[in-house]
């Protein structure tokens, strides 16, 4: 199977996102004491998107029914994440 370089670069920036997520929701927890809910949601769409990259390399096929889901979830969550974002600013 020939894997295009692209996927690589996709599922490594996935799960960097992700931990870095991660890191900004406990970053922000103690620098200000407030836990914001964007980094958590943030964090679960990325891992839905390095999912879905981590079974394509795997082998997974390209049409294979659960890829599509996961990526509309991971959509699905960035937007959830910015929503609450904006909804969390503007309260203030």
């Amino acid at each position: 199977m020939n894997i295009p370089p692209m996927y690589y670069v996709n599922v490594s920036f996935t799960w960097i996102l992700m931990l870095l997520s991660i890191a900004g929701y406990f970053y922000v927890s103690r620098k200000q004491g407030e836990k914001w809910a964007f980094w958590p949601i943030f964090a679960a769409a990325w891992t839905m998107f390095g999912i879905s990259h981590t079974l394509l390399l795997a082998g997974t096929s390209s049409d294979a029914w659960y890829i599509m889901p996961l990526r509309v979830l991971g959509y699905l969550l960035i937007v959830s994440a910015l929503s609450v974002l904006m909804i969390g600013k503007k309260a203030k």
